[in-house]
């Protein structure tokens, strides 16, 4: 498991490259702290990665894509991403605001966007999700 997150980490570390260079050649001018987003993209991959060990070592290899997609969407939709999070009912924010992608894409926006600090808060929740993933994949994965 960790051979396999950290070549994520390496394949991350070349796509952020990648859009970072297009993205500062059409005019960006990000903000913030280097170090902040390094973390924040450390642990996101972390927890995510955990997440998707665990779904591909305890479902059937053909429910693995479909059920993958499924999260992907809900994810992107509950998380922030595609609705923000203050089209939600106050009670469905406070719960959807610990989901991995919602501190993620939270915290990038908050930094990289708005020049704020180290949004620990959201570094906090993608930790939990980080060993929580991780040690239940750890627990669960079996290769088959």
């Amino acid at each position: 498991m960790t051979a396999k997150t950290l070549s994520v980490l390496v394949t991350e570390v070349l796509q952020v490259i990648l859009v970072a260079v297009i993205a500062l050649a059409l005019g960006w001018s990000p903000q913030g702290s280097p170090v902040a987003v390094f973390l924040l993209l450390a642990l996101g991959t972390a927890a995510f990665s955990g997440l998707g060990l665990l779904m591909a070592g305890t479902l059937k290899a053909e429910a693995t894509l479909a059920a993958a997609n499924l999260v992907f969407l809900l994810l992107l939709v509950g998380g922030g991403v595609v609705v923000p999070l203050d089209k939600f009912p106050d009670a469905a924010q406070d719960v959807l605001g610990l989901l991995p992608i919602a501190a993620l894409s939270e915290g990038l926006r908050d930094v990289l966007q708005h020049g704020a600090g180290t949004p620990w808060g959201g570094l906090g929740i993608l930790a939990v999700w980080a060993v929580a993933g991780l040690a239940a994949a750890g627990k669960f994965f079996r290769w088959e």
